[in-house]
């Protein structure tokens, strides 16, 4: 069964937002030489290009 694209997108519209306040957090703890900063990161881009994905 296919997932509910709206749902699928206010999802990933909802995880970008949590990474984002991650990332900056850990910019303002200086923190964004880590590996888990970078992690985040790439996460990002991955939800990010997801959403464009969805959007087409």
């Amino acid at each position: 069964m296919k997932p509910d694209p709206k749902a699928l997108k206010a999802s990933l519209l909802r995880r970008e937002l949590e990474l984002q306040r991650l990332i900056r957090q850990m910019k303002f703890d200086q923190l964004h030489n880590s590996p888990v900063y970078k992690n985040l990161e790439k996460e990002l881009s991955s939800v990010k290009a997801q959403l464009i994905l969805t959007e087409s």
